[in-house]
């Protein structure tokens, strides 16, 4: 390698905020709000994608919680090869035991990051934020961009400005001192920088986008990232099917999408080699906000990410609904079903056996009841008379499927198709449809009934 010259004078940047929005970056890449995206990132978010410098793992997770080691890796080798233009080489095994992610052994080989001991790298402990500012600087220096790498001494003032600022490590002072000065970090208030704090996803994305706009030598090209058409922004769905669509990438190998609920938490990944897919029913739940990013995967290994998009996928909870949103197999099944979907959003009351509240078994006793079936008022007593034992990969629609321990049912609800149920879960909850393979239902399921 060159040797490094970092002579850049730090007078000729402009100060712009770390963490604040910088405004429009081209056509198409426009402000806009997003459950998982907060405003001031959505800027920053877009620019990084156009330029390639995002990753699957870190945008898949929620935005506004905190990344992780492994997941700076893959950023900062995405900035690596941006401001390099370097195609860069596959480690043939990885430097340590307790990760084989590939980009962690590229950043190790290339000088970006080390381990945390002889042969560990803990790749799931959140980053901190001195970490994040030595792995950046580390970036810039491999890259062998012209930057002022800070002494530490003539310029110490920088993070004196901070009241923790003796907390800083001696090994990461440079480093924070250069990034603050280059306004690719900031502190976390005007008074606290927090050097062993964590590092949201959204913030990383920002601090890579920003090392990139600084030290990049031309514009370069940018990634046409995927606008996504249906579902438009904020709207409603109605529970079933649906399609998502979205606007081709050139040069893309294949399309990743992903569905987040309101917590940032994906529900739902896919891939697929065309420009829509159709998201099938009961893989979400009703009256639930979601948001969906879509993904452009390139055959050169570049990655870019939609903007997300926001909607509700809403149940059908009127009264008078004149059916449900499924379908079953057989006439009395879509009766039944049909006859629970009208009682979608009555509360949860124990003892309840008519409309103004149902418990579970209270629910579906009086749903059979009004199609003619007579059962038994208890969930253990559904489960031990009337009607015929069914197993789980024969359910049909209207089949009752019970939950508890061993012979024991403590919980039933009705099966409506596609691995759901509807049913009264438990008090301060509405007659919901719930799918019958989460964890706490599936660990708990002991059996069905066809009553009909």
């Amino acid at each position: 390698m060159n040797k490094i010259t970092k002579t850049l004078v730090l007078s000729a940047l402009s100060a712009i905020t770390a963490f604040s929005p910088i405004g429009s970056f081209g056509p198409g890449l426009t402000t806009a709000s997003a459950v998982d995206l907060s405003g001031w990132a959505i800027s920053e978010y877009q620019a990084a994608n156009a330029a390639g410098l995002c990753s699957y793992s870190v945008v898949s997770n929620s935005m506004t919680d905190s990344i992780t080691r492994q997941e700076f890796c893959e950023l900062a080798v995405n900035l690596y090869r941006k401001l390099t233009n370097e195609e860069l080489i596959t480690p043939a095994g990885s430097p340590f035991t307790d990760t084989d992610n590939v980009a962690v052994s590229q950043a190790y080989c290339y000088g970006l990051v080390s381990g945390t001991d002889t042969d560990k790298f803990t790749p799931d402990r959140l980053v901190t934020r001195e970490e994040m500012a030595k792995m950046l600087v580390s970036t810039l220096t491999a890259s062998e961009v012209n930057f002022d790498l800070s002494d530490g001494v003539s310029d110490s003032y920088v993070i004196d400005e901070f009241s923790d600022s003796e907390t800083v490590s001696e090994w990461a002072k440079t480093s924070v001192i250069t990034t603050l000065k280059y306004s690719l970090m900031n502190g976390v208030t005007d008074e606290y920088f927090a050097p062993t704090g964590a590092t949201t996803r959204e913030q990383a994305i920002a601090s890579v986008n920003r090392s990139y706009e600084k030290f990049k030598e031309d514009d370069g090209y940018t990634l046409a990232i995927p606008v996504i058409v249906l579902p438009t922004a904020n709207s409603e769905i109605e529970a079933g099917e649906f399609n998502v669509s979205w606007t081709a990438t050139p040069g893309a190998s294949k399309y990743v999408y992903i569905i987040k609920d309101e917590d940032g938490e994906a529900v739902e990944k896919f891939e697929t080699e065309d420009t829509s897919a159709d998201i099938e029913s009961g893989k979400l739940k009703g009256n639930k906000n979601y948001s969906i990013i879509v993904g452009a995967i390139l055959a050169d290994g570049s990655e870019c990410y939609s903007l997300p998009v926001d909607f509700k996928y809403k149940s059908k909870s009127s009264k008078n609904s004149d059916s449900s949103v499924y379908v079953a197999e057989t006439e009395m099944g879509q009766k039944l079903i049909d006859t629970a979907a009208e009682y979608l959003g009555v509360p949860y009351v124990w003892g309840g056996t008519s409309p103004s509240g149902f418990d579970c078994s209270g629910f579906v006793q009086y749903v059979c009841k009004q199609n003619g079936i007579s059962i038994k008022r208890v969930a253990d007593d559904q489960l031990h008379s009337s009607g015929t034992y069914v197993s789980k990969k024969d359910l049909q629609a209207g089949d009752l499927v019970f939950f508890g321990s061993g012979d024991y049912a403590t919980h039933v609800g009705m099966y409506v198709g596609d691995g759901m149920m509807i049913h009264a879960p438990s008090s301060g909850k509405n007659i919901m449809y719930t799918s019958i393979e989460s964890d706490y239902y599936s660990s708990r399921y002991i059996g069905a009934k066809r009553v009909y």
